[in-house]
């Protein structure tokens, strides 16, 4: 009978962690600060998912809520394999450079760092390497997707844990992920369930890789 009772209990606990997962678990996610009184910082735009994160970081800009835009350059396997055969193709930094100047953002005010990173943790540490060498900048904002946003934080904030700047998130507006009521589609399910593995990758693991 007391075997029977606690596993009632334990059952009625999964099943209310997984209640409380499906109503919080998007939200968890998403990070999103207060940007009313921002002004004069770095954007940071994330690669990705290129159309709806340019359209947040040129909305932010146009703003003024940052005076430069700054990305890092992602990696393209095969990339080098095609251009050996003639063949050239853009990267999300060049896309997402011709979206920003093609919504009005000075080519003088767009910055693409080196850096062929394979992760999010590569363009953190890219960023973190050019702003060592520039005191003046005190402040960034974080653009990408929704669901990305929360992890994209932490990562930054390990990243420029030696730096004074401050970090903000301001996750496009043009991304459709649904924080709230994900499970009911297929791709926010599996961006949701992604995102929660890299997660504890990072927690668990990659953090401990940084400096």
């Amino acid at each position: 009978m007391k075997k029977t009772k606690i596993m009632l209990i334990l059952l009625t606990l999964f099943i209310a962690l997984i209640l409380l997962f499906l109503r919080y678990g998007g939200e968890w996610l998403v990070a999103e600060d207060n940007l009313e009184e921002m002004d004069h910082a770095v954007i940071v735009l994330l690669m990705g998912s290129v159309a709806d994160r340019g359209l947040g970081a040129a909305e932010l800009y146009e703003q003024g809520k940052g005076d430069s835009i700054l990305m890092v350059r992602s990696h393209m396997p095969g990339a080098e394999a095609l251009e050996e055969r003639g063949i050239s193709i853009s990267g999300d930094a060049d896309n997402s450079q011709r979206i920003l100047s093609e919504l009005g953002v000075p080519e003088a005010d767009i910055t693409i760092l080196p850096g062929d990173a394979q992760s999010t943790k590569d363009e953190a540490l890219a960023v973190a390497e050019y702003l060592e060498g520039r005191p003046n900048i005190d402040r960034i904002v974080l653009v990408t997707s929704k669901y990305h946003s929360q992890r994209s934080k932490l990562i930054f904030n390990k990243a420029l844990k030696q730096l004074d700047i401050e970090i903000y998130s301001a996750p496009t507006p043009y991304d459709t992920f649904h924080a709230r009521e994900w499970y009911w589609d297929r791709e926010d399910i599996q961006r949701v369930a992604t995102e929660y593995l890299k997660l504890a990758h990072f927690l668990l693991l990659e953090q401990f890789q940084m400096r």
